[in-house]
């Protein structure tokens, strides 16, 4: 599965934030405010910032457990920079040493 665009810049962030020294929940809250990404993202740049298909993306949408998104048409979805971001640092697991 080739990534997006979006999904490459994503990473790249991702792995500036943590040369920065920022790890677990507070890596992906620093992400939620990064204004060089986008404002907003499509289901298969979350599939592919996930390494998923769009269609887990969608099956968590559907079943409420998914992050926040906006619902513009029948067929246009778009999720929020800073939810999709929050969503995963709730989703973060600290495992005691």
């Amino acid at each position: 599965m080739e990534q997006t665009d979006t999904a490459k810049a994503f990473n790249a962030r991702l792995s500036f934030w943590a040369a920065s020294g920022l790890s677990g929940a507070e890596l992906y809250e620093a992400l939620a405010t990064d204004t060089t990404l986008p404002a907003f993202f499509d289901p298969e740049d979350l599939a592919s910032i996930q390494g998923v298909k769009p269609s887990a993306v969608k099956k968590h949408r559907n079943r409420g457990t998914g992050p926040e998104f906006i619902r513009l048409s029948a067929k246009l979805v778009k999720y929020g920079r800073a939810d999709f971001c929050r969503h995963l640092a709730s989703r973060f697991v600290r495992r005691a040493a």
